[in-house]
């Protein structure tokens, strides 16, 4: 038996699975795949859309330290604990409402595991349960860019339990107007939530305002199907500019 079959079997055994590693290929780490089209720098500007207590905001801090960014977390107590995370720290704007297709008003359904808040229903695969309903704030990407004067996004990080491609449709005018560069979202399969976009939805709607997928990230099981997962999405501009064309030849 070759020694690569018998390597695989022991990390089998160890619940490990062994595959090639190609540095010129997106889909290790995100956050290094980020760097990649966008490197650090003071003129950056992030979201942290769903930052509930700052948990991707610690390595997104480490990753771009010079970079401006803002977390939005709709939970009144969840928020006053990213707040008292974030105290102090240079650079990081914490805002106490949440992101979607309208601005206006909309009740979160706040859960006893707080990254299980959602503005949808738990569905027949969710956890936890609905200890109350909130009335929060929604604004728009685009609203809030223009009333804070920011120009452009270049990571719109969106981790909102199923609400996400209502984050993108509020981006509209930006993405039309090619002033988002990166999206990093979760995409959910499974009935986590009641009423969730397919898949194919939310990479259409990407698609049709010149997003292209990236890459996939920690492939999440809950059942022996997949139940969720990461993924990059880079807009077509900023893809061309950093790579340059397609090259058919390497595959890129």
């Amino acid at each position: 038996m070759p020694l690569k079959s018998i390597a695989q079997q022991l990390f089998h055994a160890l619940g490990y699975h062994l595959s090639s590693y190609r540095p010129d290929r997106c889909g290790i780490d995100p956050l290094r795949d980020m760097t990649r089209f966008v490197p650090d720098g003071s003129d950056r500007t992030i979201f942290d859309v769903g930052a509930n207590r700052g948990q991707f905001l610690d390595q997104l801090r480490i990753q771009y330290p010079q970079a401006a960014i803002h977390s939005f977390e709709p939970s009144p107590a969840t928020f006053q604990k990213l707040s008292t995370k974030t105290a102090g720290m240079a650079n990081v704007a914490t805002w106490n409402l949440a992101l979607g297709a309208r601005t206006g008003k909309s009740t979160l359904l706040e859960n006893v595991s707080s990254d299980m808040s959602s503005m949808l229903q738990l569905g027949s695969q969710g956890w936890g349960r609905i200890e109350k309903q909130t009335e929060i704030d929604i604004q728009t990407v685009d609203d809030f860019c223009q009333a804070h004067s920011i120009p452009h996004v270049d990571i719109l990080k969106s981790d909102t339990q199923g609400y996400d491609l209502e984050v993108f449709k509020g981006a509209e005018r930006m993405m039309r107007e090619n002033r988002i560069g990166l999206i990093y979202s979760e995409i959910t399969f499974d009935e986590i939530y009641k009423n969730l976009p397919p898949f194919d939805e939310i990479l259409r709607f990407l698609r049709e305002r010149h997003f292209v997928l990236a890459a996939f990230y920690k492939m999440e099981f809950r059942r022996p199907i997949v139940g969720w997962t990461d993924a990059l999405f880079v807009s077509r501009q900023l893809l061309n500019s950093t790579l340059g064309p397609a090259d058919k030849s390497n595959g890129i």
